[in-house]
């Protein structure tokens, strides 16, 4: 019968443990930082910073400072751009402050939205204009002239294949419509389609935080205006994978990303159909010792705020190293109605982790059902505030093993009376085990070392002890192996015992004695000092490779006269046949082309001698342009000469 009761704890833990919850919520230190993030934007002279500024303190209930000087801001401001998006933002910021004095000149602007909405031609009016259009009518309590037509247009602009941003805008504005919108009712599901999913625990659509806050906060006002009800068409699943997403962006440092995040979060925390509940830890996993062993839970909305009804919170079952050890106990309430105890003090809980699920079933009735109530997965962390060391033993022992080592039995706190002696021929034995405090249990640690320092020059030494199969730790170490980790330094060290673990409060780090270690004296090598180890090293700097050797100057001398010597063939071949330059034309562009032409070859003389390839290439730009121009114009001439 036992273990028919194991089985199902366990298929149940198996199962509830993948159900989704929400772990975190909005907390006081949250909203200040957002508040933060929110006043830069009123400093701002772009008007959609105004505007999420303001929006987002009204939405934390924060007064606009300088309320005033705002709106003569906004006046300025809404002059400069006739776009709808630009007068959206002026005249929403205006009504939410709504102790503005003086007037802003939208007047225009309000005409344009009627003329647009009267258009027949409606190629180029976009879902986001029509959007912008309707709400600033809406901001002056004004409304389109014909609403039936609005409602045809949108749905000759509403497509299958249009983005998730103007699908927003549009549920949006249909919302505004009441019960007349219901027509694009199927297009929901058809949007959350599109959604993205990320590690199976948020939900988010492309474009990020504002795109799936817009979309999300549109489909709950669109379902509030045609009453979807029952056919709500967001699951609960999804719900607390939204809420998960739009927590988890919390850090934001926009403020039109503030204002977002804490609309959405106060549309989800407050509506018709469901209430999120977030179950977080008041300490980080719980934050539980074997002298502390009191586990508080905070149960509120994703705005931290309390639950319209008291829980009954229990524990459906609790798992340590895959065994269950706990099943349906209770959690007590506290005189904080948000958070609730549970104590762990059964003789049989000892320090690790334990993963719980939980469930906290409301008292009372009340109008919206709570998601993320059940099943709820909780990581809890046991520490042990401190262990004892039992069966301390160190000593030597020779390493042929013929004798038995001689080992001195310590007190854990203890250090030794004597000095121990070993050297390159001896062997270091350490031997100790670990306990609970509290259930006296042999104890498995994640960092257990034993580290020699040397007294003179500080340099450590740091040796693993290793776990046998009965959880007894023991370090054997042979001196003559180990010799080179020493740096073959003979002296005296101290020796330490270092113990560390996650489920270990403080580290432990006992000096238990010193130890004489001599090393053969050839091996000896002078041994850099731990001060020194850690000191700046020399700087490296960096040569480059140094030039070829230049060829003798005769050489260099010899290969420019061989280079010369066509020219100089040319030369007395010209003296001995005669030069004839009687059709010579001396004119500019003659002389020009010639001039550019043996500049160019001037030039290159002069590169190969000591100008670069970049000082070069500029002048030969120059000499190129001329030598062009100067040639076609003595090519044209000739050629006009030659047909006559």
């Amino acid at each position: 019968m036992k273990s028919v009761f194991l089985f199902t704890v366990l298929t149940s833990y198996l199962c509830l443990s993948t159900s989704i919850s929400v772990d975190t919520y909005l907390t006081a230190r949250d909203k200040e930082q957002l508040k933060s993030v929110l006043l830069t934007g009123l400093v701002s002279e772009n008007l959609s910073d105004i505007f999420y500024a303001v929006a987002g303190l009204q939405q934390i209930d924060q007064k606009v400072p300088d309320a005033q000087a705002i709106c003569n801001k906004l006046v300025k401001l809404v002059g400069k751009s006739k776009a709808f998006d630009s007068v959206y933002f002026s005249t929403s910021a205006w009504k939410v402050i709504s102790t503005c004095s003086g007037k802003l000149a939208v007047d225009e602007s309000v005409q344009d939205v009627y003329t647009m909405l009267e258009k027949k031609d409606i190629r180029d009016v976009h879902m986001a204009d029509l959007y912008f259009g309707v709400n600033i009518l809406s901001n002056f309590n004004l409304k389109p002239k014909d609403i039936t037509k609005l409602i045809n247009i949108i749905k000759r602009k509403m497509k299958p294949d249009d983005t998730i941003t103007d699908f927003g805008y549009s549920i949006h504005l249909l919302a505004s419509l009441g019960p007349e919108g219901r027509f694009a009712f199927n297009r929901l599901s058809d949007a959350i389609m599109q959604v993205d999913e990320v590690d199976r625990k948020y939900l988010q659509f492309e474009g990020g935080l504002s795109i799936t806050a817009l979309v999300l906060t549109g489909i709950y006002k669109f379902c509030d205006a045609v009453q979807c009800n029952t056919s709500f068409p967001i699951q609960n699943d999804q719900v607390l994978m939204f809420s998960n997403y739009l927590l988890s962006r919390k850090s934001v440092q926009t403020p039109k990303g503030a204002y977002y995040l804490l609309n959405a979060l106060k549309t989800l925390s407050n509506n018709q159909y469901h209430l999120p509940i977030a179950a977080t830890l008041v300490k980080p996993m719980g934050d539980l010792d074997d002298t502390q062993k009191t586990l508080s839970v905070k149960f509120t909305n994703l705005l931290g705020e309390p639950l319209p009804t008291s829980l009954s919170v229990g524990v459906e079952s609790a798992m340590l190293n895959n065994k269950v050890v706990m099943s349906k106990n209770k959690f007590k309430t506290t005189a904080d109605k948000t958070v609730y105890e549970l104590d762990f003090n059964e003789p049989d809980l000892s320090t690790g982790l334990y993963s719980l699920v939980i469930n906290a079933i409301p008292l009372e009735k009340i109008k919206v059902p709570l998601l993320g109530n059940t099943a709820i997965p909780l990581e809890v962390k046991v520490s042990a505030s401190s262990v004892n060391i039992v069966n301390f033993k160190v000593g030597t022992t020779d390493n042929d093993q013929q004798t038995s080592p001689s080992l001195q039995t310590l007190k854990y706190g203890e250090k030794l009376s004597t000095q121990l002696k070993a050297d390159h021929m001896q062997r270091i034995v350490v031997r100790f085990t670990i306990k609970d405090n509290q259930n006296k249990k042999n104890l498995q640690m994640h960092q257990s070392f034993i580290r020699f320092t040397n007294s003179k020059t500080g340099s450590q030494s740091v040796f693993v002890a290793e776990l046998d199969s009965q959880n007894n730790y023991k370090l054997d170490m042979d001196l003559g192996v180990k010799s080179p980790l020493f740096k073959h330094a003979s002296n005296v060290y101290s020796m330490d015992l270092i113990i560390g673990d996650s489920l270990l409060k403080k580290p432990i780090v006992w000096n238990f004695g010193d130890i004489k270690l001599k090393f053969l004296e050839n091996e000896s090598v002078p041994s850099e000092s731990f001060a020194e180890y850690y000191l700046p090293k020399k700087l490296i700097s960096h040569t480059f490779r140094e030039p070829e050797p230049r060829p003798p100057h005769g050489v260099s001398l010899l290969f420019t006269i061989l280079s010369l010597a066509p020219l100089l063939v040319l030369f007395i071949l010209w003296a001995r046949l005669g030069v004839n330059i009687k059709n010579f034309p001396f004119n500019l562009s003659a002389i020009g082309f010639h001039g550019a032409l043996a500049s160019i070859f001037i030039l290159f003389g002069m590169f190969w001698v000591y100008l670069d390839m970049f000082m070069t290439l500029k002048y030969l730009l120059v000499l190129g342009i001329s030598a062009f121009l100067f040639g076609n114009r003595l090519l044209s001439y000739i050629a006009r000469r030659r047909s006559k």
